[in-house]
Formats: structure tokens, sequence, C-alpha cells
């Protein structure tokens, strides 16, 4: 019985064809956008060099953002494109997707072109952009003839706007230019439509020449039959051959050419083959190599039981591997290798041997050792960062949590840091911090951590303490080794530190928690008085938020100009006449009124806000100084205090000039009162800074003399002209034997250095009369007045001049 199969389908030829094309043509609108993208992020450059003044304005920074993300998205879409080759089914889609980009792109170049172009721009710049967009525009003929009106988005949503903003600004020169833009959008698409019309005769001319190539394959595959059928076996036998032979030579050519060592084992696991990349890896040629065993001869001893376990994995699971090994090259170097392994088969299942490829990942691993280590440490002292200590402190919670212990955090701030960073520079800055560092680490166990947290902040994490108060051993023996000076450029430094500490879990039982008290603790140290420990208490959370409120209201207050003078008057004790004023700056609280230096200096010190607030006293004093001398009042001297922070300052000189030059102050009635631990810091500086300071006259008074620890040979090279002694010596004078022969002594020394004296806090009659007797200039306190105001200093100052005879000395309440 014959069976009739039912006759094929008759298939539209032509549909066929067409939807050939149509694919053809989306591929090669995605592989030509290339060059459209590339030359959108050029033009985009140039607009930006073109518009570089303008990209402040919003609307302008966002389009140059716009595009180049869209840009990037189109290329990304194209790169996915390219690696996914999608199915003729899903072109469609795809066809969509690049019209939509094309008509965003097209609409962001007709955007700059009209609403966005700056009017401010010069008429140059505005041609230059418009020409630029229409050139890119134009050039748009080309990666887009692929399609058949993927232009005439372009063209119409890209130059038409273009044309009309152009004709419509009233300028000729942009009107004829309008008349040339629009000109292309008109004969632009008609020559787009030539260009595809002859693309699509292209592809559909290749379409029947490979119809034709198909149809003559097909006749030449009937005729090859009929040749093989004639042939017989010897021919089949013939074409086995030379596939063997072509497949052999393309083993052996990737098996000389491949970066990777290939080797060969037989089934003892003796080299039987060995290609150039395994002799450049291991530096062994394939005549030394063949017939060893891996253990033999590129195996580090400590790893041939991991070699052993490696081919023992092959062999009995009969699957591939991988491994990370240590090896060793002829020359001795030891390298990091990768090897995937796997067994060799002949047609029966058998195992015949095995094969190796090899990379050498030891570079790899060191960059990315490198990269860790970065990530992890400070890469000025080499010590654990923030995010290490903050994990080793959570695994030491986590272990004392377990073990029913301790941990302690310290945190330490190097004191008056900034002031020496300032000084002598960052790069001795850098020195001494690495110099802590390694000290800190010398106060420690190996266990424990000490991290920089940055500027010139410390933490050390203790893990693993029996009891909470070992801690106090460690912070002590931290503040002991860096009292040692350190020596940078000739100068013996002193560092010292402030120290706060928490525990686990008596104060706190995670890490954030565990440091922020531990910083409480540390302003706790700062407050009193540096270079001391203090331990977290619950008090401290108080404080910490009455320091912050300070800092907040001190910063507002140089803003809102809340500070302002008063003048404790200087008398002369021989004359009783006002020889001089004392400038003592007042903090005006909008809250607590008038606020005193003890409560806000110390924290403008800390916040830098000293040097702006010590500028401004002086240029207030000057100014006030220069009042007094258009009033027509006798000279008088104002004192001004100068900060550390001012006077360590490289810029003070200069600074207090400018100043004395713009109010028009006499420079030789300004006094600068300078303590005498500041001066003995940096005694050479000290030194010529007073020295040009004097030179244009100003007057330099040794403040709180006596309290310090300078010698007389270092005080005598200082070019000062006056000397304060302390009140905390005039307080028990006469009673106090000790106190009243130091003041004495002080007042001979400045006497026989011809240094005018002045004793601050005088209050009695009787302290009076005690200076007097020992032959002091000048005296300031409360027996004469307590600091006024500038109008009451001024109305003083006219007093004695209308009276002409020295104002009596009357005691003043406090």
């Amino acid at each position: 019985m014959t069976t009739h199969l039912p006759p094929a389908p008759i298939r539209d030829a032509g549909l066929e064809d067409e939807a050939t094309i149509f694919n053809e043509e989306v591929r090669l609108l995605y592989r030509f956008s290339l060059v459209e993208y590339l030359a959108t992020l050029l033009v985009t450059f140039i607009l930006g060099v073109i518009l570089w003044d303008d990209l402040a304005r919003p609307t302008l920074f966002a389009w140059f953002v716009g595009i180049s993300l869209l840009t990037v998205g189109r290329y990304a879409l194209y790169k996915v494109f390219l690696n996914v080759n999608p199915q003729a089914r899903e072109l469609r889609q795809w066809e969509r997707a690049f019209l939509i980009g094309t008509f965003l792109t097209a609409a962001l170049w007709a955007l700059i072109g009209t609403v966005l172009l700056p009017e401010t721009t010069r008429m140059a710049s505005r041609l230059s952009v418009v020409m630029v967009v229409t050139l890119l525009l134009t050039g748009a003929v080309a990666y887009h003839a692929p399609h058949r009106y993927a232009y005439k988005v372009t063209a119409f949503v890209g130059l038409v706007p273009l044309a009309i903003a152009l004709g419509f600004s009233g300028d000729r020169a942009q009107m004829a230019l309008s008349g040339l833009v629009l000109l292309l959008a008109l004969v632009l698409p008609y020559i787009h439509t030539k260009v595809h019309g002859a693309l699509v005769e292209s592809l559909t001319t290749a379409r029947v020449l490979v119809n034709r190539d198909s149809e003559l394959e097909s006749e030449r595959n009937k005729l090859q039959q009929a040749m093989d059928a004639l042939a017989g076996e010897m021919v089949e036998r013939l074409k086995a051959q030379q596939q063997e032979l072509l497949t052999a030579q393309k083993v052996r050519m990737h098996f000389e050419r491949t970066p990777l060592g290939v080797i060969e084992w037989d089934r003892q696991f003796r080299v039987i083959a060995w290609n150039p990349a395994a002799e450049a890896i291991f530096g062994y040629s394939a005549a030394d190599a063949l017939h060893r065993s891996a253990e033999g001869f590129v195996v580090a001893q400590a790893e041939r039981e991991s070699v052993e376990a490696m081919w023992r994995e092959v062999a009995e699971t009969k699957d591939g591997s991988k491994t990370t090994l240590v090896n060793v090259t002829r020359g001795g170097r030891t390298i990091h290798c990768e090897w995937y392994n796997t067994p060799l088969v002949d047609p029966g299942g058998k195992i015949i041997g095995y094969a190796s490829l090899v990379q050498d990942v030891t570079e790899r691993l060191n960059t990315e050792r490198t990269i860790h280590y970065m990530a992890h440490h400070d890469a000025l002292t080499g010590l654990p960062n923030r995010r290490l200590m903050q994990d080793r402190l959570n695994q030491a919670i986590i272990s004392a949590r377990r073990k029913q212990r301790h941990v302690a955090v310290l945190f330490l701030d190097l004191d008056r840091f900034k002031i020496v960073n300032d000084t002598l520079g960052h790069e001795s800055g850098d020195f001494i911090l690495r110099d802590v560092a390694q000290r800190l680490q010398t106060c420690v166990r190996e266990v424990d951590t000490v991290s920089r947290e940055g500027g010139d902040e410390f933490v050390v994490i203790l893990p693993d303490l029996e009891r909470p108060e070992n801690a106090r051993v460690v912070a002590d023996k931290i503040l002991k080794e860096l009292m040692r000076p350190v020596e940078v450029s000739g100068h013996e430094i002193h560092i010292t530190t402030s120290i706060g500490i928490s525990h686990y879990p008596n104060d706190a039982t995670d890490v954030s928690h565990l440091l922020k008290h531990a910083d409480n603790a540390m302003y706790q140290a700062k407050d009193a008085g540096r270079n001391t420990i203090r331990f977290f208490t619950g008090d401290l959370n108080f404080l910490l938020s009455k320091r912050l409120e300070i800092e907040g209201k001190l910063r507002r207050a140089l803003e809102n100009e809340e500070f302002f003078l008063r003048y404790q008057p200087q008398v002369d004790i021989a004359t009783g006449e006002i020889s001089g004023m004392e400038a003592l700056v007042r903090w005006n609280d909008p809250q607590k009124g008038e606020v005193y230096p003890k409560d806000f200096i110390f924290v403008a010190e800390e916040l830098g806000l000293i040097v702006q607030l010590g500028e401004w006293v002086f240029r207030t004093a000057c100014r006030q100084l220069k009042a007094w001398a258009d009033d027509g009042l006798p000279p008088v001297a104002i004192s001004i205090n100068i900060s550390p922070r001012q006077f360590m300052s490289r810029r003070l000189v200069s600074t207090l000039l400018t100043i004395v030059r713009e109010t028009g102050a006499n420079p030789k009635l300004v006094e600068l009162e300078i303590t005498e631990t500041m001066i003995m810091r940096n005694l050479e500086q000290s030194v010529e800074t007073l020295t040009q300071l004097r030179s244009v006259g100003m007057r330099v008074a040794v403040d709180d003399f006596g309290v310090g620890y300078s010698s007389l040979g270092q005080l005598k090279r200082l070019p000062a002209t006056s000397m304060k002694i302390d009140r905390s010596f005039i307080a028990n004078v006469p009673d106090d034997a000790s106190s009243g022969s130091i003041t004495e002594a002080i007042i001979a020394m400045a006497k026989r250095l011809k240094l005018r004296v002045i004793a601050e806090g005088v209050e009695t009659r009787a302290q009076l009369e005690f200076l007097r007797a020992n032959h002091c200039d000048a005296f300031q306190g409360f027996l004469f007045s307590k600091p006024v105001t500038s109008l009451e200093a001024t109305a003083m100052l006219k007093a004695q001049v209308a009276a002409d005879v020295p104002p009596p000395i009357r005691a003043v309440n406090h």
C-alpha cells in the first residue's frame, strides 16, 4: 500500500524576503549607531566648551546631564543588542526602542538650539552652537540610512524647531541660517530616502544572490551526491582523514599559542605534554619537564598534600576541578597559580590521562591584597583606619559577651596639634603623627588595636580585659610615652594628649555608643587641662550638650557681631594718671547677657575661631585709639591680648600691620600682650615676630610673668617694652612673705632689663603701697576701676584732661 504525503505548504517568497530585509535593516541600524553615539558625545563636549560660562544655569546643566545619560543609555542598549543578537520575532521591539531614543535625542538637540540656549550668549557662540548641532543632525543621514523614516524623525524633531527659532530671532544672520536649516530639513529627508532606497535595493540584490547561491548550492549538492556515490568509500575515508588533520592542527595551534599553561599528564600524573606558556610560567622547557611529576619540580614542599588531594579528587570524581596552589619556578621564585584540571577519556569512557590549564595569578592576588590593605589602613601612619577599627571593636564585643569579659575604648586627641601643624608646616605635622603612631603601638599588646581616627585623633581598642581598671594602666603608659619630646627640623616639640575612656559593657554595648562616649570623655579631659585621662560617666552627656550649645552660639555671635570691648585703666603709680587701657573682650549673649572670656575663649580656641575673634578685637581697639586721637585726648596706649593660635600664625605681622593702616591708629600706642608660656614655645620664632612688630613702633608686654618657665637669659633676648606681674602674686601681698619676695624680684629684674612693670589685680590700698615702695611703674585693678565700656573710658579720659588732676583712687565693688 502506497502512502501519499500531504503537499508542503506554499510560502509567500515575497513576504519572506521583505521580512528578511527588514531584519537586516534593524541589525544594520544598530551597528551603524555606534558612530552616532561617538559623534553625540564629541558634539556635547564641544558645546560644553562653547557654553562653559553658562553651565551654572540649572536648566542648561540639566540638559548636558540629560544628553550624556541618554547617549550612554543608548550605547548600553547597542551593547546589549550585539551581545543578545535577538531573534527575528523580537526585532520589532528593538526597532521601537531605537526610534524612541532617536526621538528623545532629536528633541534634546532642538531644546539646546531653541529654548535652552542662553540669551546672554555671544552671537558667535550662538551661531557656533547652531552650526555644530546642524552638522551633527546632517551627518545622521548616513547612520540612519538602514531605516526608512528614522532620519525623518531626527530632521523633523531636531531641525525644524531650530529653523523656526532662528527665523523668529529677528537677527538677519540667524534668519538666513534659519532658511538654510529649513532647506536642510526638507532636502536631507529626500536624500535619506534615496540612500535608504539604494540600501534596500542592495539588500534585495544580495538576497536574490543568496537565493541563487542557495539554488546553485542545491544543484551542486545533488551533483556532489552523485559524485560521492561514484567515488564510494575511498572519498569518504579521505574526507575523514582531512577533517582529523584539520582538527589536530587547530588543537596544536591552540596548545602552542594559548596564554594559559597547558599540561597533559599520564595516568601516573607525569608530564607528557608541556606548552610554551607553561614554560614561561615555570621556567622549565618541555624537554626538562617531560616525565616528571608536579611534586618533583613545580610545587612548593608545603603544598604537596594539596597536590595529592587535587589529583585524588580528579581521579575519583572523573570531573573537572579548580585549585589555587603555591608554586615555585625554576629560578626559585614563589608564585600563585590557579589549576583547572580535567580527566582525558577514550571513546569507551576509560581515563587515559589528565589535562591541566594553569594561570599565574600572583600579580592579581598581590593587587587584591594591596587594595584590601589600603581600604582598611591609614595611608599616613599605616594604622588600621576607622572601618577596620570598628570591625575589630565589634568582634571584641562579641567575644567579650561570650566570655563575660570587658572591652575598653581609648579615644586620644593630641593637645594643640593644630598650632604645631600651622607653625612648622604639614610635613612636620605628618612626621609627628607617624612618630605618635609608632609610640602608641609600643604601649599595647599584640591583640590590641591602635587606629587613626583622622587628623590628630587616635583610637585604641583593648579587648579581653579582666577588669575595666586595666585600661588605666595602658592610658598612663601612653601619657608617659608621648611626653618624650619629638625632634623636628631642629626643634624639640613636646606633644601631649587627652584621653577619654569608655568600657563594654559598663558604658555601652554597641560600637557607635562606645566610641561616642569615649569621645565625650576625651573632651572632658581637654576641659580639665589637657594631658590627662577621663573615664566616661553619665554626666558627660550633659556637659557635652552644653559645650555644643556654646559652640553653636559662638558661631552665631561672630556672624551677628554680639561681641564688644571693655577697657580697664592702667594707672601710673607715681602720678596717679591713666597711662593706658587694656582691651578686654565680652560677649553680649541675647539670653544670658554679658559673658566673660573664661566661659567662651577656650571653646573659640578649640574651634579655630579665636583668630577671627582676635582680629576683630584688635581692629575694634585700634578704631577706639583713633577715635580718642580725633577727640584730642592725650595719647593713651591700648593693651591688646594675643591668643596662642594668633601668635603662632605666620600671617600675624602682616594682618596686624594691615589693620593699623586701615584704621589709622598710631602703632606706637598699640601694646601687644603675649604670655610668657606662648613666647617660650618657640623662642626663635617669637623673637623674630616681636622684632618685626617693634620695628613699626608697637609695644610688647610679657603678660602673666612669673607663672611660666623662662630664664633670664631667654627673657633678655625678647624685644619687650613692658612686663605684667600675674595677679596670683599680687593677691597675697603684702601679707604673704613668699609672694612679696617673688614680686620684689620680678620688679627688680624688670628694672634691670629696663622694662616697664605693670601689676595686675590690685584691689587694696595696702597692695598699692607695697608696689609703690618697690618702684612698680603702673597698676590695674578694682582699686581704681573695673573694666568699663568705651563711653565710660572716654568720659574718664576727658574728665582727667578737664580737671588736669588725676581722679582719686577708689575701691570698686566686684
